[in-house]
This record gives C-alpha cells, sequence and structure tokens, in this order.
C-alpha cells in the first residue's frame, strides 16, 4: 500500500521541481549557501519518496558483480550514501581494460556532487571583455597605466608611429594596473584602451592572468608587446609557450633598479630572464642595458633592438646659452622628484655652489612619481624651498611647458636611467646639458661634445667644477649645442625611428609600396 502511495507522489514533487528548477535556478545560484540548502532539502525528499523499487533494485547482487559493473547501480553507491558519477566510473573502467592495477576502490566512502558548478566570475568577464578588443587587431601593447613617464612615453611614440605610418590594422592597449590612465587622450584617434586593472580589480591574481591570457589565445592577435606590466610579463612567464604558438611576443626594457641597499632589480633583471626564449625581439632605448643583460645572463644580443626615441626639433631659445652680457647663470632641473634622480645630489651641489658664493640660481621642477616614500618627498621639498639659491615650482607637463628661454644649463642627477627623454628634450631645445653618466646617457651626452658628464654620479664636487668651469668660459655651451643638434637629427629624428621600428623582425606590416631603406 505505501508503495502505490509514495510512487505517485514522487512523481508529482518531481514534476514541481523540474516546473520550478529553471527559472529558479540563476537566484539560486548566485548565492552559494542557499544554493547547498536547496541541494541538501532536494536530496532528503529524495531518498524519502523514492519509489523502494527504483532504490533497491540489485540489493541481492553479489558484491564481486557489483564491483565489476554486473548490476546497474550497485557498488556505486558508497557508505554514506552519496554516488559516483556515471563519466567517471566510465572513464576507470576503460583505463581498467589498459591497466588492470587501476579500478576505483568502491569501499571509500564518497559524496560527489554532480549537478553544482559554482558560478563562474572569469567565464562572465570572458563574455564582457572579449568584445572590447574590436575586430582586426595587429597590436595589443600591454603597459602598467599611461600617465607622467618616460615608458608612457615610449608607448605614445609607438602607438603613434604604428598608426600614422599605416603599420598597423588595429592597436589595442591594454592598461594592466588600477590607476588613472590621463595620458590616454594623448593616443591617436582610432586606439582602443582597455583599462583592464580596473576590469578586473575583484578578480584574484591568477584569475586576472587566466582571463587575459584566454581572451588573447582566442583573438591570436600578431603582435603582443608589454611594456613594463608586471600582468605581461607573468603572462609571459607562465603561458608564454602557448601564447607564442600563435602570436608574436615583444618585451621593453630600459634600465635596472637599484634599491638602497644597492641590489639589482627590475623588470629587465627579475623577469625578462624568464620568459627570454619565447620571445620574437627586445626593444630597447639604448645599448647599455644591452650590454649589462648580455653580460649577466648571455642573452642572445640578435634578439635586442635598439630603438632610440624620437624627437621634435623645436625652435631655438630667444637667446644663445652663455651670454657674456650675464653675471649670473640659471640652471634648470626637471625630473621626477623620485629616489632614482637623487635630489638628495642636486640640494647637496646647490648647498655647495651656495657656500662657495657662485651666482648660480636653480630652477626645480618636479613632484615624486613613485619609489619615494611621503617622509623622503616632503624633506626634499622643505629642503628646496629653504635654500636660497633655489627656487622650487612643483610639477611640470614636459620641458616644452616650461620658460627655458630664461635659462643657460639643464641639470640632470639620477643614478641609475635608460635614455631619458628630458634630456633629448633639452637639447632638442638648445639647452647645454650636463648629467650623470649612467645607463645610455653617454649615448647621447658625449663629454666634452655634445654636452658634460659627471663621473661618478654622486661626486657633488665634480658637479660644483664643472658649473664653475663653464660660467667661466661661455663659449662652451655653444659649441656642445651645436654637436648635439646634429647628433639629434642624426639618431633621433621620427624618420629613424619609424625605420628603425620596421627592422624589428615580425612587429609591423608593411605598405604597399613600401621600399626599406638599406
Amino acid at each position: 500500500m505505501r508503495h502505490h502511495l509514495q510512487q505517485p507522489l514522487y512523481r508529482s514533487l518531481r514534476a514541481l521541481y523540474r516546473r520550478f528548477k529553471d527559472p529558479l535556478k540563476p537566484i539560486i545560484r548566485r548565492h552559494e549557501r542557499l544554493h547547498r540548502l536547496a541541494l541538501t532539502v532536494r536530496d532528503s525528499l529524495k531518498g524519502a519518496l523514492r519509489p523502494e523499487s527504483s532504490a533497491s533494485h540489485g540489493h541481492g547482487a553479489p558484491p564481486f558483480l557489483a564491483e565489476q559493473g554486473g548490476v546497474a547501480d550497485a557498488g556505486r553507491r558508497g557508505p554514506s550514501g552519496g554516488t559516483l558519477p556515471d563519466w567517471l566510473v566510465h572513464e576507470w573502467r576503460e583505463i581498467h581494460a589498459i591497466e588492470p592495477q587501476v579500478f576505483p576502490d568502491f569501499s571509500i566512502p564518497v559524496e560527489v556532487v554532480t549537478d553544482y558548478i559554482a558560478p563562474s566570475k572569469v567565464g562572465q568577464h570572458y563574455l564582457d571583455l572579449y568584445p572590447l578588443f574590436g575586430e582586426q587587431v595587429s597590436h595589443v601593447i600591454l603597459t602598467p597605466w599611461l600617465k607622467k613617464g618616460g615608458a608612457e612615453l615610449v608607448t605614445l611614440n609607438l602607438v603613434k608611429a604604428l598608426v600614422s605610418e599605416d603599420l598597423a590594422t588595429g592597436v589595442v592597449v591594454v592598461t594592466t594596473e588600477t590607476d588613472d590612465s590621463p595620458w590616454a587622450d594623448r593616443l591617436p584617434a582610432g586606439v582602443r584602451v582597455i583599462e583592464y586593472g580596473k576590469f578586473s580589480r575583484h578578480l584574484k591574481e591568477d584569475e586576472q592572468e587566466k582571463l587575459l591570457v584566454r581572451v588573447l589565445l582566442q583573438m591570436a592577435p600578431p603582435v603582443i608587446h608589454t611594456i613594463n606590466s608586471l600582468l605581461g610579463y607573468s603572462m609571459f612567464i607562465n603561458h608564454g609557450k602557448a601564447l607564442a604558438s600563435q602570436s608574436r611576443l615583444y618585451a621593453s626594457a630600459f634600465c635596472e633598479d637599484i634599491t638602497p641597499e644597492g641590489r639589482s632589480v627590475g623588470y629587465p633583471i627579475c623577469f625578462l630572464p624568464r620568459c627570454f626564449d619565447v620571445l620574437t625581439a627586445v626593444l630597447t632605448d639604448n645599448s647599455s642595458i644591452v650590454d649589462k643583460l648580455c653580460c649577466i645572463f648571455a642573452f642572445d644580443r640578435v634578439k635586442f633592438h635598439v630603438h632610440y626615441q624620437p624627437i621634435e626639433m623645436l625652435s631655438r631659445m630667444k637667446h644663445e646659452p652663455g651670454r657674456d652680457d650675464k653675471d649670473h647663470m640659471d640652471i634648470v632641473w626637471a625630473s621626477r622628484l623620485d629616489i632614482q634622480k637623487r635630489p638628495d645630489i642636486l640640494i647637496g651641489v646647490a648647498e655647495a655652489c651656495h657656500a662657495a658664493g657662485l651666482p648660480f640660481t636653480f630652477h626645480v621642477h618636479g613632484t615624486p612619481v613613485y619609489g619615494t616614500s611621503q617622509r623622503d618627498s616632503d624633506f626634499f621639498v622643505s629642503v628646496l624651498r629653504e635654500l636660497p639659491n633655489v627656487r622650487y615650482y612643483g610639477g611640470f607637463e614636459g620641458l616644452f611647458s616650461l620658460p627655458v628661454d630664461q635659462h643657460d644649463l639643464f641639470l640632470y642627477t639620477s643614478q641609475w636611467d635608460g635614455l631619458p627623454n628630458v634630456i633629448l628634450e633639452a637639447l632638442s631645445l638648445g639647452l647645454p646639458v650636463m648629467a650623470s653618466k649612467t645607463g645610455g646617457i653617454p649615448e647621447v651626452i658625449i663629454d666634452g661634445e655634445t654636452g658634460f658628464l659627471v663621473d661618478p654620479f654622486d661626486d657633488v664636487g665634480a658637479y660644483v667644477t664643472r658649473l664653475r668651469q663653464i660660467y667661466r668660459d661661455r663659449s662652451l655651451q655653444t659649441t656642445v649645442v651645436e654637436k648635439a643638434d646634429e647628433l639629434l637629427q642624426r639618431s633621433h629624428s621620427w624618420r629613424s625611428y619609424v625605420d628603425e621600428l620596421m627592422r624589428i623582425p615580425g612587429y609591423v606590416r608593411r605598405p604597399e609600396g613600401h621600399k626599406q631603406r638599406a
């Protein structure tokens, strides 16, 4: 009698469950605890109301028949009441046919939930992210952000060349950090910017990486280029072989970083060696870093391409540097107020010049950007404002925005560097440059010929001596300005920049009718 009542009730409740299952599923699965409660209630009702005939089938079968699959459900139900999914049993049996020693031990208590899959955040984000790239993408450039900085200028120049010279079918710039990108509006029209750092900020780091890798594998752009992007390097290290099977991978290297303890760190030192083999080429703006990396890691030098940055040759200042009618010298220092640029050396030079009674005024522009503690930055600013021969103005938007026609010399005191764009700007404006002999700076500042070098970088006395020498012999300034102008036109013109870009293996498409220069 119980069996006759149980079966219609079971069928009715099962029909009701199926009717409401699909409409309620999206709501319940958004909340994991509610979903697990629903599964528990369902399984409890199923066990209590299922007709005995369907649950007890095969009870009389011997154990050895159950283990060998002689009875449909026997053996798959563990002591805890859970069942192994059919696909798992099927695969185990196929493996068992090849290797008899492999077979599931049904005596182990098992509880397998076969119809619950946690909602995938990555899956939904994939559907939202993929369309942002658009169609016919040839270049994906990964960069932390687009804001004030030398690497960002490299990105802007690169994208400008790809678009204006018709060397790409579509360019997408992906910013991988959560910072704002105020320089995004400087990109050419038609270039798509995806603020991926903000888009995926609530995902875990491994989820962010896997999501972007999946999109790039699916899209398979011909070129993927990382410019100081930590996420980009991580993808190349962990998934470089897969990405390189469909795309050509490139990285930019500019200079090492140095910790206060003197340790060499930074992207070229810490990350480039771990993905070098999957890269098609490494782009850099100076040969100094190439020499260092090849010496340390025995890299294949052929993979490196020194790609000097372009600079626009602007009109000269209203007065020539080193005028005889000036009884003092105006010196401009303009850079990030960060430890790398060594504002403390600037302070030391200014103090020494004041103590020596030299008629020099230092015009200082810059604010901290990264790598400097608030305490250090506050200290630098307070000291600069107190020195009687220093005028501190705060931030600036490029050297072109400053009244350089009122200055006589550009001073640069960096401890480590690539080839700073601000030095190229100073030379293009006709300013003589005195800089530390570090990184790629000697490739453009040849001591006594195109500018003045100080070595070692922290020799305050050497700076003061050279400044005193230049003040006494104003003709030195005129000579180096003329030589620097020739060097810029030869190595840092827009045309030479584009021609060198086209020599990088596989990086650009060649417009019809183009003939590469020998």
